[in-house]
């Protein structure tokens, strides 16, 4: 906690339904903490925790860089020690309810419509229960978001839109799903990979041509979008690329933050996650703040945002994540003055 500027870290152990996850807090001096509940398998609880400090920090930073008045949380559910999934979730949303709106949570990878319903039972602290259903999917959010900052590195390029451009999309859930309908209909082809079946035919359907997860990452493209899990770019897969853009839509696609300047020194601009998939963020937060439904201005700030990435590393010889972490740093010590 010390190391990494954390308020606050609890440990959530409830032994009749076999939940066990961490909560992570790692700014409140600005405002509440906003962060997901993610539900996946870790080898140890020590994981589950580094996954959550990690996931936090980086929350504050995408609140700083993206205007929104609060600092990062994380919530890791460990999947496998579940027994009572349902009850678990009733457990967590008490657990969250007991922080007093400090903490603001939503979906996260592994967390589904059901936990969401369960979780709202004991808490309104969750994005899906302050809007009433009023607002729209997060991963509609995240895309949109996504698609400016993936049309600014295109003008970067010389692109001035999606049109005859090729886009690659790794994961096909809310998120891929909804980018992969933008990306089409502003006119890109689109390739599209997930083991789940059932997400890649409902892909299929949407004009998305098919490829196996195996191959994803050496289609030829003008645009990669990892939209899954974290860490799919590292040293090994970085040598197989063919693509002129990253597009981090899922956080900490990187394996480690050294992999950004790899990518620069193969010509591919790397677009930083706590830029890029800052959505559902800015328009769950805006919904709770001021109740509105519309944040098509606050959302192309994301672009606007990026532009700026992209020109400082170009000033400076900088990979954009360093650049990206240098300008979540100045920001946050300017709300901090």
């Amino acid at each position: 906690m010390a190391r990494e500027g954390h308020d606050r870290v609890i440990a959530v152990q409830d032994q009749a339904s076999g939940l066990r996850a961490w909560i992570a807090l790692h700014h409140l001096g600005s405002g509440p903490a906003y962060g997901g509940i993610r539900v996946w398998s870790y080898r140890t609880e020590a994981d589950a925790l580094h996954d959550a400090l990690r996931l936090s920090r980086a929350m504050t930073y995408k609140c700083v860089l993206a205007g929104v008045p609060g600092g990062g949380g994380k919530t890791v559910v460990i999947a496998d020690s579940l027994v009572d999934r349902e009850a678990a979730m009733e457990a967590l949303g008490r657990e969250i309810e007991a922080l007093g709106g400090a903490y603001r949570t939503g979906p996260d990878a592994g967390f589904t419509a059901e936990d969401s319903t369960a979780l709202m039972r004991e808490t309104s602290h969750s994005a899906h229960f302050y809007s009433g259903g009023r607002l729209r999917s997060a991963g509609e959010a995240t895309a949109e978001g996504a698609a400016h900052g993936i049309l600014a590195a295109l003008r970067s390029l010389g692109n001035d839109s999606f049109a005859g451009t090729t886009v690659a999309i790794q994961g096909l859930g809310s998120v891929g799903s909804a980018l992969a309908r933008r990306c089409l209909a502003a006119g890109a082809k689109v390739f599209g990979a997930d083991p789940d079946r059932d997400a890649a035919a409902r892909a299929k359907q949407d004009g998305v041509e098919l490829v196996s997860p195996e191959r994803l990452l050496e289609v030829p493209c003008d645009v990669l979008a990892p939209c899954a899990l974290g860490g799919t770019i590292h040293d090994l897969s970085i040598s197989r690329l063919q693509t002129r853009i990253v597009a981090a839509v899922a956080n900490n696609t990187l394996g480690h933050r050294a992999q950004g300047a790899l990518l620069q020194e193969r010509g591919i601009l790397f677009l930083p996650d706590i830029v890029l998939n800052a959505g559902a963020l800015i328009e769950g937060s805006g919904f709770a703040r001021e109740g509105r439904t519309d944040f098509g201005p606050e959302l192309a700030v994301i672009g606007t945002t990026m532009e700026e990435v992209l020109r400082r590393s170009q000033e400076s010889g900088e990979a954009t994540l360093e650049v990206a972490l240098l300008m979540a740093q100045e920001r946050f010590d300017a709300r901090q003055a």
